[in-house]
């Protein structure tokens, strides 16, 4: 016998909801844009323009789009037509891995962890990177967690949000 679908919109707070479903795919398509259209602007803001751009190296941010066009769609149609909070917190979970090495490559692009943490040497593109990825990635980790969880069991034979 297979176990109850838990409602993920019903456990999980609206902030939760908010983030995951509306703010982050707009950030999401928005990186995707930056990273498709104007890789240069977009490496300038993540080294503090450390690292000169080359039109050889397009194609990995055209991969980088891809991905996040990915999260895109994950949060936007699959969160949204999947109601089952088993299924948000593994593909939660998936995504923290992207989440993670994203951070280290912050971290890589300014110069290691020496300049990462000196906050005082920050730039605009620095606080914009962090006040992006933070918040999302905290939801995902109190997702993935239960913090804040208070499962729900979804209404028998209703697996898709309506």
């Amino acid at each position: 016998m297979s176990s109850p679908i838990v409602s993920a919109t019903k456990s999980t707070p609206f902030i939760y909801r908010f983030t995951l479903l509306t703010l982050e795919p707009i950030f999401a398509v928005l990186g995707a844009y930056s990273t498709y259209f104007a890789p240069a602007g977009y490496l300038e803001t993540m080294t503090r323009g450390l690292a000169p751009y080359a039109s050889s190296d397009r194609f990995l941010y055209t991969e980088l789009s891809g991905a996040w066009l990915y999260f895109a769609f994950v949060e936007v149609v699959v969160l949204r037509a999947c109601d089952d909070l088993r299924l948000w917190r593994l593909l939660c979970a998936g995504m923290l891995l992207s989440d993670v090495l994203y951070c280290l490559s912050a971290v890589q692009a300014v110069g290691g962890w020496a300049s990462w943490t000196a906050l005082g040497e920050w730039t605009a593109g620095d606080w914009s990177v962090c006040v992006g990825l933070l918040p999302p990635m905290l939801v995902r980790i109190f997702v993935v967690l239960g913090v804040g969880i208070r499962p729900v069991v979804a209404s028998p034979g209703v697996e898709k949000r309506k």
